[in-house]
């Protein structure tokens, strides 16, 4: 386990209905904010994703809609449900008792790390995790794919992740965190585009709020903009628990926990778990069946079996 680093990066925004002034005689995020109202007049660090709300301004349904546009996020659950509709079920739930899975779940911040060779099954097991993640209605979990077949391009930069992750912190059904509107506000009510800078600033005082929050990011490998999406991730680690996986290990990046891929049991397993479905329709003798999964396994060797199910 190496080292953790915890830097920092902006400041910790709070208004205290009890002292309307505090912070007055510094300029902020909120500079220029205007025409709002308050869900609950106090920002408190939630304990619970349930109290979130409570950190949310309310505002009409223009007014999000405005902000949402504005963003441009690219949209990452297009990734995420065609992982869904190709992972083979059962595909990947090994890592839930991973012990360096379970030590990074049951943190309150930092990262896990999955390296694995191209074929090893990365965005399956990070769509499993997801999956899991977001089953649990008492966290909240965001997620990213890096994709470098998007002919958009926006999914293989920094920009295009922080504005996403934004998106997935900062807005609720009827309500945006005051960091982003104030920040809204300040580009001119959405007539100018934020820089990258102020997206990340942001998205530190956002992530701020929230207790707990998962994080993952699929295929860092594919990320054209890697070095600059780590040094946004180091500001952000302090506060959530972020699980990447890549084809390539951490560099100039300090990570608490370290899951590899290749040449393991767990991806025998899988490979496995894939054939068997793939055949179990096939009209074959069980001790055949047994045979041509053990010989396909055997000669995967890490190399992609896509472990999908058609």
């Amino acid at each position: 386990m190496t080292e953790r680093i915890e830097p920092s990066l902006g400041r910790d925004f709070r208004e205290q209905q009890s002292n309307p002034q505090a912070g007055a005689d510094r300029p902020g995020m909120f500079a220029g904010a205007s025409h709002f109202s308050m869900v609950n007049p106090q920002f408190q660090a939630a304990t619970n994703i349930q109290n979130i709300q409570n950190n949310y301004h309310t505002w009409n349904t223009n007014d999000v809609f405005a902000i949402r546009k504005w963003l441009k996020a690219p949209d990452p659950s297009t990734n995420f449900v065609a992982a869904c509709d190709k992972r083979t079920p059962g595909t990947g739930e090994w890592i839930f008792s991973h012990p360096q899975f379970v030590e990074w779940r049951e943190a309150t911040s930092g990262t896990l790390w999955i390296q694995g060779k191209v074929g090893s099954g990365k965005t399956f097991l990070s769509t499993a995790i997801i999956q899991e993640l977001k089953a649990d209605s008492a966290s909240l979990c965001c997620y990213y794919y890096f994709d470098n077949r998007d002919n958009s391009q926006t999914k293989t930069n920094a920009r295009g992740l922080l504005q996403s992750l934004l998106l997935q912190m900062a807005t609720r059904s009827g309500g945006v965190h005051p960091a982003l509107h104030g920040l809204y506000t300040k580009c001119t009510e959405g007539l100018m585009e934020p820089t990258t800078a102020e997206l990340s600033a942001t998205l530190e005082v956002v992530s701020k709020d929230l207790r707990p929050v998962y994080l993952v990011l699929d295929a860092m490998d594919e990320c054209s903009e890697a070095f600059d999406v780590l040094k946004h991730l180091a500001h952000l680690k302090k506060n959530l628990c972020i699980a990447v996986t890549s084809r390539y290990m951490a560099t100039d990046y300090d990570v608490s926990w370290y899951i590899h891929l290749d040449h393991t049991e767990y991806f025998h397993q899988d490979v496995a778990q894939y054939l068997e479905e793939k055949f179990r329709h096939r009209k074959l003798k069980p001790e055949l069946l047994t045979e041509i999964v053990d010989q396909l396994r055997e000669g995967a060797q890490g190399h992609s079996v896509g472990l999908t199910a058609k």
